[in-house]
């Protein structure tokens, strides 16, 4: 890799790593205030409510990056604030399918309103003749990453990433 491109990769990092940071910590304030719920449950309703079917407790884990036992406790948490309810799997006698009650639905919604109105604001900010780019920039940054996952799994071999 030449000097140059070097250079460019790194102010490339550095410059995603402060867009994410700053990003993440707008989006926790946001939860802190129209919710009284913490930041991790916050994202568990998100994914929850998100998700086409109800989750196991293992695919929650997954899909939250958590191990099954930090999962299950969370999952507990939500479920004594009547949030999300958990129900035996029809097919599968040792595990448990979560999903939003309408108390989480209602919860769910009023937190994607928010977040949608906050991210609808930080749109504002950027100038009008620039938003479709900005646009264009993250479904190809949403599209690489998502790529990179798939690609860069541990134990695939001949990794782009």
């Amino acid at each position: 890799m030449s000097r140059v491109a070097a250079h460019s990769a790194q102010n490339a990092n550095a410059l995603l790593r402060d867009v994410v940071r700053l990003f993440l910590t707008a989006q926790r304030s946001m939860t802190e205030c129209c919710s009284e719920a913490t930041a991790r449950e916050c994202q568990a309703l998100l994914l929850i409510g998100a998700a086409e079917a109800p989750l196991t407790v293992q695919d929650f884990a997954d899909k939250m990056s958590l191990e099954k036992t930090w999962a299950s406790r969370l999952v507990v948490r939500l479920e004594k604030r009547g949030l999300i309810t958990r129900v035996d799997h029809p097919e599968d006698g040792r595990s448990w399918l979560i999903e939003l009650t309408a108390k989480g639905r209602k919860e769910h919604a009023a937190l994607e309103h928010s977040l949608n109105d906050h991210a609808v604001n930080l749109l504002g900010c950027v100038p009008a003749a620039e938003r479709a780019n900005v646009e264009r920039a993250l479904i190809h940054l949403r599209d690489a990453l998502a790529t990179c996952l798939v690609e860069c799994r541990p134990n695939k071999k001949n990794s782009k990433c």
